[in-house]
């Protein structure tokens, strides 16, 4: 059969998980407190500068090719620009 702790020895383990606990918790309240409003505020700022960069840059699309129209037909008024050529 298991003794039973004595009051002495809860008191000694209560003492001991407290003085464990405590720097614990401390830790945790100072990064929540302290560091993660730092954190935050240096990802709000990589984020904007993010946007703005994307924003910024522009889509450069290349113009689209046109088949080369013979000298021959350079000055007729009434002829469309070739969209296909069949060989």
């Amino acid at each position: 059969m298991k003794k039973q702790p004595s009051n002495i020895e809860q008191r000694y383990s209560s003492i001991v998980s407290f003085c464990i606990a405590w720097p614990l918790c401390a830790v945790i309240w100072v990064s929540m407190k302290v560091v993660w409003p730092i954190l935050r505020f240096c990802a709000k700022l990589a984020w904007k500068q993010i946007v703005k960069a994307l924003s910024k840059s522009k889509v450069v699309k290349p113009p689209k090719p046109t088949l080369p129209t013979p000298e021959i037909f350079k000055d007729a008024p009434n002829l469309a620009r070739a969209r296909q050529v069949r060989f």
